[in-house]
């Protein structure tokens, strides 16, 4: 698997380009975290564009092209960048020990996803088998997608996950389905490096930060390994904690994020639409504008497959029948809810009791990430109303992998206030040359910290 690791690095490296571009504020594992989400999904972009121009895939081509955009972002890069968080937190052992426990359980999760040929369904009748037919045709094929006899169970579905699996197999010359477990652990490690900064710079402490990272190791990664799950939560995670900064000059970067996110699954049109409605519900109905790269990004998908007659089966005939009958009865979906309930009951036991403990900063602080988790849930029930599956098998097999969407923002809103009620740390003095100004040394997020 060293070839599949050199791939991942090329692509951080490349990601860490248009990172530095797209995020202004971006350092340290915020930086590390955006430059591999940004990297793989630069990787399946420059794919997808070069099947959109009729130009056969190779290893060289795709290199060639992904460095290319390196060095445009780099020569369009604001040189000075912008004031960002320069405080030294002390760094205790108790901190180094909480990021040696992540970095621990995050390898023994790297072998659990690499230790055989991934083995998921919805991989071998999905997601890889699109990217084993791409990849031996080398591009994307339509009339395989658009065929009516096919094995695929969404041939609509949007392709960045398929088209990474060919980024590293044409990176090795062969399909080698043992290898594509890395993908996950790329998208667990990175949300958990975005989610070590974020927390902190709001709880303004190490140790704080380190626990809410090593907490939420086993949240962020996902153990449907080879399924998009892991990849749309990793995007739209990151997308919406770095909107929840209140910091203006990371919505570029988080409108991006959102447009990878509906690049990895038709969850993500549902999740542009729900951020959109919490930024007016949280009073900032400004940043709507400057969202269209969450929309323009998935946009060359939409238009492809719709050309090509690619549906969602919940579009089928009858949706407004099907919509009224469940409404009329909602036993069934009552029913197969609670037959296949999500999770440890524990878990959200104390997701409850601490929603409790913190219910004054969920009224004041927290209004655009509890709105996005509600209304993205809400569109999750709709979805099963209108669907033309039997209920009780589509909850089984979904249920709980459409609730793990949701389960980091959550879990995270829960565990940074909890950390930033108990006290923060003090920062260590800087020198006055490498000081930035007072007015915008530490985001908006931090004044959260009591």
């Amino acid at each position: 698997m060293i070839v599949e690791i050199v791939a991942l690095l090329f692509a951080t490296l490349t990601g860490w380009t248009v990172a530095r571009r797209a995020d202004p504020t971006a350092r340290g594992a915020l930086l590390a975290g955006e430059s591999i989400l940004l990297g793989m999904a630069l990787a399946s972009g420059v794919l997808l564009l070069f099947s959109f121009a009729g130009v056969p895939w190779s290893a060289l081509g795709i290199a060639t092209s992904m460095a290319a955009v390196a060095i445009a972002a780099i020569v369009w890069h604001r040189r000075g960048g912008a004031d960002i968080p320069a405080y030294a937190f002390p760094y205790r052992p108790a901190t180094a020990a909480l990021d040696v426990a992540t970095l621990v359980i995050l390898g023994g999760y790297a072998l659990f996803a690499t230790m055989a040929p991934l083995w998921e369904f919805d991989y071998i009748g999905d997601f890889g088998l699109k990217g084993r037919w791409f990849f031996e045709a080398r591009g994307i094929d339509w009339n395989f997608l658009s065929s009516p006899v096919r094995l695929n169970i969404h041939p609509d579905y949007p392709p960045l996950l398929p088209l990474a699996f060919d980024f590293l197999a044409l990176a090795r010359g062969h399909w080698n389905d043992g290898a594509h477990g890395l993908l996950n652990v790329a998208w667990a490690l990175a949300l958990l490096l975005v989610i070590r900064r974020l927390a902190l710079e709001e709880t303004r402490s190490h140790t704080a930060a380190a626990f809410v990272a090593a907490a939420m190791v086993p949240i962020c990664a996902s153990p449907w390994v080879g399924l998009a799950d892991g990849a749309f939560a990793a995007f739209g995670t990151a997308a919406v904690l770095l909107l929840r900064s209140d910091d203006a000059r990371r919505v570029t970067a988080a409108a991006i994020l959102l447009g990878c996110a509906a690049s990895t699954k038709n969850e993500g049109i549902a999740l542009i639409v729900a951020v959109a409605i919490a930024l007016v519900y949280a009073r900032r109905p400004q940043w709507l504008p400057r969202l269209w790269p969450a929309l323009a990004i998935p946009l060359p998908w939409w238009i492809l497959r719709g050309s090509h007659h690619l549906h969602s089966d919940l579009a089928a005939s009858g949706v407004f029948a099907r919509l009224a009958a469940h409404l009329a009865d909602p036993t069934p979906l009552l029913a197969a809810i609670a037959r296949y309930p999500v999770g440890k009951p524990l878990f959200w036991l104390g997701i409850a009791v601490a929603l409790i403990v913190i219910r004054r900063a969920v009224v004041e602080r927290e209004r655009f990430a509890i709105a996005v988790v509600v209304l993205q849930f809400a569109a999750y029930i709709a979805a099963y109303l209108i669907s033309p599956h039997d209920l009780l098998w589509q909850v089984k097999w979904s249920w709980e992998r459409i609730v793990s969407h949701l389960t980091p923002i959550l879990t995270y809103v829960v565990l940074v206030n909890l950390c930033t009620s108990i006290g923060t740390e003090a920062p260590l003095p800087q020198t006055p040359a490498s000081a930035p100004r007072e007015s915008s040394a530490v985001p908006t997020t931090s004044a959260r910290a009591t």
